[in-house]
């Protein structure tokens, strides 16, 4: 059974407790924890990773749509607003969903369900492929599909796999790690980060862009990351 790990971002009280007695009842939900504002919630998720965001439209500080554009990696969102306007914006952000109240288990159970087959059918692609590499994350080892690996970024004695799903913080140096790389696919462009080639989206003499995000480009690399994207572009 496939298990989504769940946060409820909210700043009502009552509607938070409400939500979580509902999702004590879909055996697929785990809760992980919970937020009133999309401050907390964001620095939660700068260091974990979760599945599903049960997201209000209206939180203090910045909005449910402000809290998306600031969140680093894709995640499975479902909205939770009374604003129809609201809901014709979640569609143009792709959003996994979006309910209104009154909230029944019945709409939840549809739309969690729905997620599921969306992410077993992105799991069943990528067992198509051999391309992965082992690693140990959350005290179990996990299979990662390399052609899903966007960057790796130094974290002190770790280093945070980014993929187009979720991030794995894992122990090992940047060098030890680069080495179980292929080398024509993947390439240290400064100290701190190693980049999959194939999704670089463009370039200049000091900045390597992926996925809007810019990495610095040492000096020393720059020959060789030249030579070595030009077979991806």
């Amino acid at each position: 059974m496939m298990l989504l790990n769940y946060i409820i971002v909210d700043p009502n009280p009552i509607r938070r407790l409400h939500l979580s007695q509902i999702f004590k009842k879909i055996k697929t939900l785990n809760f992980i924890d919970e937020f009133s504002n999309a401050v907390e919630a964001q620095n939660f998720l700068d260091y974990t990773t979760v599945d599903l965001i049960f997201l209000s439209a209206k939180l203090p500080i910045y909005s449910g749509f402000e809290f998306i554009e600031k969140l680093k990696d894709p995640t499975e969102i479902i909205l939770m607003t009374e604003e129809a306007e609201d809901a014709l914006r979640a569609f143009d952000y792709n959003l996994s969903d979006c309910i209104s109240p009154p909230f029944s288990l019945g709409r939840i159970e549809e739309s969690v369900d729905r997620i599921e087959r969306k992410i077993k059918l992105i799991l069943s692609q990528l067992d198509k492929t051999n391309d992965f590499i082992e690693i140990k994350h959350n005290l179990k080892t996990e299979k990662v599909a390399l052609d899903q690996i966007q960057w790796i970024e130094a974290v002190g004695d770790y280093v945070n796999i980014i993929t187009q799903k979720r991030k794995y913080l894992v122990l090992s140096s940047m060098k030890k790690f680069l080495e179980r790389l292929p080398k024509e696919q993947f390439l240290r462009i400064h100290k701190s980060y190693i980049i999959n080639l194939s999704k670089v989206k463009n370039y200049s003499a000091s900045r390597v862009n992926i996925e809007n995000k810019e990495f610095p480009l040492s000096r020393t690399q720059k020959k060789h990351f030249r030579l070595s994207v030009s077979k991806f572009q």
